[in-house]
């Protein structure tokens, strides 16, 4: 099968279908309703010892005095022995004579109305507890093969789904999954972000795949070239196994630049940073000796957690990762939610454009008990280690003042608690917009430092969802615009005498990495498994020759053309094939 590979790199492992993408759920009618509660009965009685034997063991968080919030799978087991849930739904099988899965279902969606309706946000939250707990009911009720991916006992997983959205991105972070398949997603997506930033394949794009293969099946993911191959033969299994082979010779010969000063051939330095959303990552960067963590994506607290993080939990995070880096700079993005990013405690309004509406910077600002919360986490944990703030998506001058002011304030609560804190914590923007772009120079004035967020710059500028695979030939690095909007930002930043780096993903590509060292750009922000190829591609070539050609790039007309000179020029830097040669 052919997709579009948007995580390189090839694996090989069994398959893993999410068992929610296989409910199909009909209503029916049944003259034995008495054997139907009894079947349902037997379902819930499982369903209770499944939660028990997966999660009995865990515990509700206690982090500084601050209760983490009730215990997802403690909330899933209590919620099976309701009685009132569990009455409506057998009353109805009784009443209408209908199959136990239909009242199941039926139940469960009232209920999960009433919650949604709620005004408070963890009372919201049990909405997506209902609908778990009726979806692992409903799998018993059906028969269908499956459980949690976190105690399943085989490794090497191949994660199928058929779209990617907050469920994936955080079994993507799951140790034995190992690489992922989707019938939907693009490059610029959340979840292959993710991907990438955990270093395992990816390829999108495959219609019905999640139909087509089953539990068991052995599959390989080539990331590289977009290739899926379901239970390959002996031929293709070999070919893989020695790319594999290939690629872990590349890594291996990489690690000699650990340690080394990050510069070009004639010597001029840069910073090569990584972009972390878990230990895992910040883990990757301390092992390759980065300079620091230039993005911390904080969304991912609470992405990854069934209610609103509160601040004790939030500072325990920040403080764990600054002690991992030892002094070492890391930069704090405040959250960047909205899109195909969406806690589902949080119940956000549906939008008819989610990319354009309230999201990022403009959900803090409107939820300002959420955004202090956050301020003041991220500020406390500042007293052990270096710590930047990061504002997303700013648009206009108003949204950098009205965040710096709650900053502000904030500093002010902890110094009458007689907080520990750092006062000269630095304050930067995420240059994402064609809007903070060209008033680039006028935001510099208002802050520490610029952090361009290619991701959604290319979106914005080329006015393209992101997460729409029909348009994907417009979600380009290469577009003319976006370069030039880059270089204005590195130019801006660079008058104003504030530093400047690139944290999305152009800053990892190494077609891209030289144009972007030619424009001027001396900070790179990349996924961790970019930073030693990184700091390698830029140490090969000399300042004026990655100028020369960032120049002729910047007076070429389309996306196309600046693909074909970039391929001519670095392309050898592009394969894993290629081995560097140890200096």
């Amino acid at each position: 099968m052919k997709g579009l590979g948007v995580s390189p790199g090839i694996v090989m492992g069994q398959v893993y279908v999410d068992w929610k993408e296989q409910l199909e759920i009909e209503k029916d009618y049944v003259d034995d309703t008495e054997g139907e509660v009894e079947r349902l009965n037997l379902a819930v009685a499982t369903a209770s010892e499944e939660i028990r034997r997966l999660y009995g063991d865990e515990k509700t968080a206690v982090v500084d005095g601050d209760e983490a919030g009730p215990d997802l799978y403690r909330v899933h087991g209590v919620m099976l022995e309701d009685p009132e849930f569990l009455g409506e739904i057998r009353d109805m099988i009784v009443a209408q004579n209908v199959n136990a899965e239909w009242a199941v279902k039926t139940v469960a969606e009232k209920f999960a109305q009433v919650f949604e309706n709620m005004d408070n946000d963890c009372l919201k939250a049990r909405a997506d507890d209902v609908k778990d707990v009726s979806a692992r009911v409903c799998r018993l009720l059906l028969h269908i093969e499956g459980g949690d991916l976190l105690r399943d006992e085989r490794e090497g997983l191949i994660l199928v789904c058929k779209s990617m959205g907050t469920a994936e991105i955080s079994l993507i972070q799951k140790n034995n999954i190992v690489g992922l398949i989707c019938e939907e997603g693009t490059i610029g997506s959340h979840a292959t972000i993710m991907a990438r930033n955990q270093h395992k394949p990816a390829v999108v794009g495959l219609s019905g795949v999640a139909d087509d293969v089953y539990r068991g099946d052995f599959i390989i993911v080539d990331g590289n070239n977009g290739d899926v191959f379901i239970n390959p033969d002996e031929k293709t299994i070999r070919e893989c196994r020695a790319r594999q082979e290939r690629e872990s010779l590349f890594q291996q010969r990489l690690r000699s630049f650990v340690g080394r000063p990050a510069c070009s051939a004639d010597g001029v330095l840069l910073k090569v940073y990584g972009n972390a959303a878990s230990d895992a990552d910040i883990k990757s960067i301390v092992e390759v000796d980065g300079h620091g963590v230039g993005l911390y994506r904080t969304e991912y607290i609470y992405l990854t957690r069934a209610h609103l993080p509160a601040e004790g939990e939030q500072f325990w995070e920040y403080k764990k990762a600054l002690l991992a880096m030892k002094g070492r700079p890391v930069v704090f993005r405040t959250l960047d939610i909205g899109g195909d990013k969406i806690p589902s405690y949080l119940n956000m309004p549906e939008e008819k454009n989610p990319a354009l509406g309230h999201r990022a910077i403009r959900y803090s600002l409107s939820r300002v008990d959420i955004f202090r919360s956050q301020i003041k986490a991220i500020l406390r944990a500042s007293a052990y280690g270096d710590v930047s703030i990061l504002l997303p998506l700013i648009s206009a001058i108003d949204e950098v003042r009205s965040a710096k002011a709650v900053i502000d304030d904030v500093k002010e609560e902890l110094r009458r608690e007689g907080t520990a804190f750092n006062p000269r914590t630095k304050v930067g923007v995420v240059v994402e917009t064609p809007s903070a772009a060209v008033i680039s120079d006028l935001i510099a004035c208002e802050c520490d430092f610029l952090s361009i967020g290619s991701n959604d710059l290319i979106q914005y500028t080329m006015a393209v969802d992101r997460l729409a695979s029909a348009l994907s030939y417009l979600y380009s690095p290469f577009s003319p615009s976006v370069l030039r909007l880059v270089q204005t930002t590195i130019k801006n930043g660079a008058t104003a005498g504030k530093p400047v780096s690139l944290c999305g993903e152009m800053a990892g590509d190494p077609l891209l990495s030289p144009i972007l060292f030619g424009m001027g750009l001396r900070s790179f922000s990349v996924n961790p498994s970019e930073m030693l190829r990184t700091q390698w591609i830029l140490s090969l070539l000399k300042t004026e020759e990655m100028r020369a050609c960032a120049d002729e790039v910047l007076n070429l007309a389309t996306a196309g053309e600046i693909h074909r000179y970039c391929r001519e020029h670095f392309s050898r830097f592009a394969s894993g094939d290629r081995v560097p040669t140890e200096q």
